[in-house]
């Protein structure tokens, strides 16, 4: 048995942006949430990761998009993890359409942390079922977005709502997605294709994060910072 998970959804209204593009938060939340799906069939799920005072905590994210998906389009989720590292567990995605041809691919890292501790414990603990691994890479890695610095750069201001947590009690990982698309304020000859992400810290509700970017050509670098703490790095390519 391959370990590999897969499953049918339909794209929304709310998937899109006003000029009808994906959003990076609809796909980071379709990445989360198939993510999640798989790690549960394979008794690695919330629920089961909580029992042991483990959970998991996602690092960074990238995703390209080959050809952009269309509003109400049935595709394909795809998933699966990659060998395990010794502190540091890789999984891959893709969003089919029709005839199974790639209209995004995706790459995540993910760390467990104990629960009493806060820190980050060895792969050693979590056990994946016995399967065959899927060879395939959609990125071959996945390293950390640049640094750069912040003077004189352009700003926006977000503060986190409610809305924004997850069952954690902190902001989720695709609500940062929202803050940049809102900070960047992109038009409509400006669609993404490269999105990928670093979370530094955690944010929970009503903190502010200031947003920094620095543009050269069609390449974006974003830093969201609260006074002397990193938050997010995170980087984007134009179409």
């Amino acid at each position: 048995m391959k370990l590999v998970f897969e499953k049918s959804v339909k794209l929304r209204t709310s998937d899109f942006d006003t000029f009808d593009n994906i959003t990076p938060y609809a796909v980071l939340d379709l990445f989360q949430d198939i993510a999640g799906e798989h790690a549960t069939k394979i008794g690695l799920g919330y629920h089961e990761m909580v029992e042991k005072k483990l959970i998991w905590v996602l690092v960074r994210t990238k995703f390209e998009i080959i050809k952009s998906p269309k509003m109400y389009e049935e595709v394909k989720l795809v998933t699966w993890p990659e060998v395990k590292g010794r502190v540091d567990m890789d999984r891959d995605y893709l969003i089919l359409g029709e005839n199974d041809e790639v209209l995004v691919k995706g790459k995540s890292k993910w760390v467990v942390v104990d629960l009493n501790t806060r820190h980050i414990v060895r792969t050693k603990e979590v056990i994946y079922p016995e399967g065959e691994y899927v060879e395939e890479k959609t990125f071959e890695d996945l390293p950390k977005v640049e640094d750069f610095g912040i003077s004189d750069l352009p700003s926006y201001t977000a503060k986190t709502a409610f809305s924004d947590l997850d069952h954690n009690g902190h902001v989720n990982n695709a609500s940062y997605a929202n803050f940049i698309v809102d900070a960047l304020n992109l038009s409509k000859n400006e669609e993404i294709k490269v999105f990928e992400i670093n979370y530094e810290n955690e944010t929970r509700q009503n903190e502010e994060i200031i947003i920094y970017y620095s543009r050269c050509d069609r390449t974006i670098l974003i830093k969201g910072t609260q006074k002397e703490r990193l938050i997010f790095k995170a980087k984007l390519e134009l179409k």
